[in-house]
């Protein structure tokens, strides 16, 4: 997507609610392996204040979250709480909170050479970090080029009119 189209995602979605994300990037790979694109499809929560979070809270009670937010490590806010950037390649990121829906399942789906194929397929060619889920966190952050889709189940955001 543009930075126009997001900005109109920001603007449109509604706050807080569950809203689709559909993105497509490139799979880190072994050295040697054919080029993989890997396509996800999930839930996710926008302009959303992470300290509030009841998940946030209950971790930092029980102590598997510092009492206080560290703060940002590799990235910037360009827009709160949506839009960062990355402090040294200034790459865009739509920052994402865990989407709370039951109804819609999380998807991947791998593509080599442009054909759709198996996770089995392609794993011995995925680095660890694409085989783990990342199930645990509370947020997650996509580049805005990489997103294709952002959407409800009945309404469609990002449009350019």
């Amino acid at each position: 997507m543009e930075l126009a189209q997001v900005q109109n995602v920001i603007e449109t979605a509604p706050k807080g609610a569950n809203i689709i994300l559909e993105w497509t990037r490139d799979a880190k790979t072994r050295k040697g392996s054919p080029p993989v694109r890997k396509m996800v499809r999930c839930i996710g929560r926008l302009g959303v204040e992470y300290d509030n979070l009841k998940t946030v809270v209950e971790k930092r009670a029980n102590g598997e979250l510092p009492s206080e937010n560290q703060g940002e490590t590799w990235w910037e806010w360009v827009q709160y709480p949506f839009l960062v950037r990355h402090k040294t390649t200034h790459q865009l990121y739509l920052r994402m909170y865990k989407g709370t829906s039951k109804k819609t399942q999380p998807m991947r789906q791998f593509l080599v050479n442009g054909e759709a194929t198996s996770f089995e397929a392609v794993e011995t060619h995925l680095l660890s970090s694409e085989k783990r889920s990342n199930d645990t966190t509370d947020t997650f952050m996509v580049k805005i080029e990489d997103l294709t889709r952002v959407h409800s189940e009945s309404e469609e955001y990002g449009a350019i009119l």
